[in-house]
C-alpha cells in the first residue's frame, strides 16, 4: 500500500501533517535514560509485582537531539522497555548518524518533555514507542561523502561566541546563580580519572569524572560529569588542545569545594572543537597559563604582588581558618603578613633545594639530565636546555601553630639567601649550615600569596613573597593574639 511507503524526509520538511517519514540526522545531545515501573494489564495497583513481572512492565524513556543541516536541529524521545531504552542508550552516541523510522511528529509547543530538552530550531518535537518489531532507530550506512557530510556539522557552532559568558563572570557572582544555565566557550584544562561513588539512596555504585575548564578571563572551573556516555566522550578530550562549546551548562555552587562548579543539564550541548574564529586566541591563552602548582608558585612569586602592600597582618591559625575553617571566602586567594619563626629551612640537608625547568616553556623537569617532557616544545629535542632555580619548602610557626609546606622559590630566595643558585650549588655543607642559621628559629615578618584548594588544586599552596627579620618593636606592636 503507498501508506506504508516511508520517505526521506529533512528536520526543515517535517509539520504536522508528515507522517511515514524517515529522518537521517547525526546524534548531537543524549539525554541519560530514566526508568519506572508499572504494572500488568489486568492486574490491580495494589497487587505483589514479582520480580519477573516488575521486569516485563519496567519502561524507560531517553531523549536524542539530532542535527541534519547547519541551521537545522530536533529533539526526539524514545520511549519503550527497559531493554529497548538499554540497547538504544548503548548503540548510539553523540556523532553517530542514525536513521528515525516513522517517528510521530507532534508540536513542541505542547510537548511538556521538551522543557526538559536541549532547545532546538524547530517548532517540532520527535516520539518514538517500541509498538513494532523493528528497530525505529538504526545507524545509517549511507556514502562516505554524506557521512563526512554529516559528521562537520558536529563542530557548526549553535550559538555564536558573543552569545557565550566569560568565566570569571560566573565565578564572581557566586552561589547568586546556583542553579542557572548559560552558555560558554571554554578549552579543557586538566580530565580528572574516572571516580565511583556509592549512592546512599539507591546503594548504587555511580560513576562520575571531573573536568577543569579555563577560558581567557579565568584559569580553572570544575564540571562534573555523571552520564556513561559523556564519561566516554571525556577520555578523548586534550588538555590544553580541546575546545568546547557549551549550550546551558547548569551552574552549581559545591559545598565540598565551597565553589561555583558546573554541571551537564538535560538541555545541555557540547560542541567539541567549535569552528569560530575566537578558538586561536583561547588557545594561544592556555598555552600561558601555569598548570602544575611550582607554576603557579612561580608565577605568584614573581611579581605579580607588591610584597610593600601586603600589610594584612595574620597568624597562623588565622591563615588556617582562611583556607580551611570558618573564614573560607569564595576568592581562592588572598595575602597575608605573619610574623614567626621558621621551624624549617632545611638548607644543608636531603631536601630538595634546587629544581629544574625547560628555558623554553618553563616545565619542571623531574629527572635529573632529561630534557622537557614536552614533545612540541624545542627543549625537548635540545640539550642543555635547562635552568636551575630555588625551590625551597619552609615551615613557619607562631604562638598558634605551625604552616607547613610553604614554598621559597625563584628571586625571592636569592633575595633572601643574598645569592645565586649558581653560587649556592658551590657552598660547602659548613657554609649551607651557616646561612640556614641566619633565619632559622628567629622571628621574621613573613609576607605570603595563599591559594587555597579548589577543584583545579587538591591542596593550599602558600607562596612566600618576602621574608626578613622582624624588628623587635615591630612584632610586640603588630602580633596579634589569635
Amino acid at each position: 500500500m503507498a501508506s506504508e511507503i516511508s520517505t526521506v524526509k529533512t528536520i526543515a520538511q517535517i509539520s504536522d501533517e508528515t507522517r511515514n517519514f524517515i529522518l537521517v540526522a547525526i546524534v548531537i545531545a543524549k539525554s541519560d535514560p530514566r526508568f519506572f515501573s508499572g504494572h500488568l494489564k489486568g492486574r490491580g495497583a495494589f497487587e505483589t509485582d514479582t520480580a519477573e513481572t516488575l521486569h516485563q512492565t519496567a519502561r524507560g524513556v531517553f531523549t536524542l537531539t539530532l542535527r541534519d543541516s547547519d541551521r537545522d536541529t530536533i529533539n526526539c524521545t524514545v520511549w519503550g522497555k527497559a531493554d529497548t531504552i538499554v540497547h538504544y542508550d548503548s548503540t548510539f552516541e553523540i556523532g553517530d548518524v542514525v536513521e528515525v523510522n516513522r517517528p510521530q511528529v507532534a508540536s513542541s509547543m505542547f510537548g511538556r518533555s521538551e522543557h526538559y530538552s536541549p532547545t532546538v530550531t524547530s517548532p517540532y518535537c520527535l516520539t518514538i514507542n517500541d509498538q513494532t518489531q523493528v528497530e525505529q532507530i538504526t545507524r545509517h550506512e549511507g556514502p562516505a561523502q554524506e557521512l563526512q557530510q554529516f559528521k562537520a556539522l558536529l563542530k557548526v557552532p549553535l550559538v555564536q561566541p558573543n552569545e557565550t559568558i566569560p568565566l570569571a563572570d560566573i565565578v564572581a557572582s557566586g552561589s547568586g546563580c546556583n542553579g542557572e544555565t548559560f552558555n560558554l566557550l571554554v578549552v579543557v584544562r586538566a580530565v580528572r580519572a574516572k571516580r565511583d561513588i556509592r549512592v546512599a539512596r539507591s546503594n548504587q555504585i555511580k560513576s562520575f569524572r571531573e573536568v577543569i575548564l579555563m577560558d581567557c578571563s579565568h584559569a580553572g572551573v570544575l564540571m562534573k560529569f555523571w552520564s556513561d556516555s559523556y564519561i566516554r566522550w571525556t577520555e578523548q578530550w586534550l588538555p590544553l588542545k580541546t575546545t568546547l562549546l557549551i549550550v546551558d551548562a547548569r551552574v552549581e555552587f559545591n559545598a565540598y569545594y565551597k565553589t561555583i562548579c558546573l554541571a551537564v543539564d538535560r538541555k545541555t550541548i557540547i560542541t567539541q572543537d567549535p569552528i569560530v574564529p575566537q578558538l586561536t586566541k583561547l588557545l594561544n591563552h592556555a598555552k600561558t597559563i601555569p598548570t602544575q602548582d611550582i607554576d603557579v608558585v612561580c608565577s605568584l612569586s614573581s611579581g605579580s604582588v607588591d610584597p610593600s602592600t601586603i600589610n594584612t597582618v595574620m597568624t597562623v591559625q588565622q591563615i588556617l581558618d582562611r583556607t580551611e575553617g570558618d573564614l573560607v571566602q569564595e576568592e581562592d586567594q588572598f595575602t597575608a603578613c605573619c610574623y614567626a619563626v621558621l621551624t624549617r629551612f632545611d638548607l644543608d640537608g636531603s631536601s630538595r633545594i634546587v629544581s629544574e625547568r625547560c628555558v623554553h616553556c618553563r616545565t619542571l623537569v623531574r629527572e635529573p639530565n632529561a630534557r622537557c617532557p614536552k614533545y612540541e616544545c624545542p627543549g625537548h629535542t635540545a640539550a642543555n636546555a635547562r635552568e636551575r632555580f630555588f625551590d625551597i619548602t619552609v615551615d613557619i610557626s607562631d604562638h598558634t601553630g605551625t604552616l607547613t609546606g610553604c614554598r621559597m622559590v625563584g628571586q625571592v630566595a636569592e633575595t633572601v639567601l643574598n645569592c645565586d643558585v649558581t653560587t649556592f650549588v658551590r657552598l660547602t655543607d659548613a657554609q649551607r649550615t651557616q646561612l640556614k642559621w641566619k633565619y632559622l628559629l628567629d622571628r621574621c615578618a613573613v609576607r605570603l600569596i595563599v591559594k587555597r584548594r579548589s577543584a583545579v588544586r587538591f591542596q593550599n599552596l602558600y607562596s612566600i613573597v618576602d621574608c626578613a627579620i622582624a624588628d623587635p618593636a615591630e612584632v610586640e606592636a603588630k602580633l596579634k593574639v589569635y
